[in-house]
């Protein structure tokens, strides 16, 4: 089982997201926005309704079984509107891709609403985490974690200025190798169209990260995330994820 590189998907995955579709840099003058994104942790938003997305993720250090490699990969579903009333993201995640495919894994349901609507907006969210588990992480008590995401521009001169956006929460299983209480918070820049980076602590260890999309690819982004990127906690790993999304189905 592979938690962080799961939620590396869809974490990374909701980023893109925003960052491509009408949402709050739907002024930006660039054609398509820069390209803003945060790693590592549970962020205060989802993704929009009438969205489908595919994450698929590998690690080269799996949590549960150290100097071992693995897989996952992350279905979802976005409905509603988190600026009109309350977002919420339908994900499905297989937790192992080196067994039998599907013979592990848990639901997990987000909701968001926009709390502060202005140029900065304000998005709180709640992550419901290991809901029906199956397989090896069978028996997992369900988690959850309360997001608060804001999102800014940092002006460095006259006519240049960088989308950031900050997370800080608090979730149920964050410490203590997921069983403990405790915070996160970080905060990401998009440094053009193309590539975004962020910093973040996960609650015990910190986490960097990069998200990156093509041109004339809309739909595909490529993230990479170091956790524990200090080796504090003797788990240092690199996470890849792979997210490809669709509009407007419904």
């Amino acid at each position: 089982m592979i938690k962080h590189a799961s939620r590396t998907c869809a974490t990374a995955l909701t980023m893109t997201v925003l960052a491509a579709v009408p949402g709050w840099a739907q002024d930006d003058p660039a054609p398509r926005g820069e390209h803003v994104t945060l790693l590592g942790i549970p962020s205060g938003t989802v993704a929009p309704g009438g969205l489908a997305f595919v994450s698929l993720a590998g690690t080269t250090n799996r949590v549960d079984a150290p100097d071992t490699q693995d897989g996952s990969l992350a279905f979802g579903l976005g409905f509603g509107s988190a600026e009109d009333g309350i977002g919420v993201q339908f994900t499905t995640q297989i937790t192992s891709l080196t067994d039998d495919f599907g013979d592990s894994g848990y639901l997990a349901l987000k909701f968001s609403r926009r709390v502060v609507a202005s140029d900065n907006p304000v998005y709180l969210g709640l992550s419901l985490d290991y809901l029906t588990p199956w397989g090896d992480v069978d028996g997992r008590d369900p988690e959850a974690a309360l997001s608060l995401t804001k999102f800014t521009r940092l002006q460095f001169s006259e006519t240049t200025s960088l989308p950031v956006m900050f997370t800080l929460g608090a979730g149920t299983g964050v410490r203590n190798n997921d069983t403990d209480p405790g915070i996160f918070f970080g905060a990401g820049i998009g440094l053009n169209e193309n590539l975004g980076v962020s910093a973040a602590w996960s609650g015990e260890y910190a986490d960097i990260g990069a998200s990156f999309r093509f041109d004339g690819v809309d739909n595909l982004g490529i993230s990479a995330t170091v956790h524990d990127v200090f080796d504090q906690k003797d788990n240092r790993r690199l996470t890849v994820a792979v997210n490809y999304f669709l509009q407007d189905l419904f």
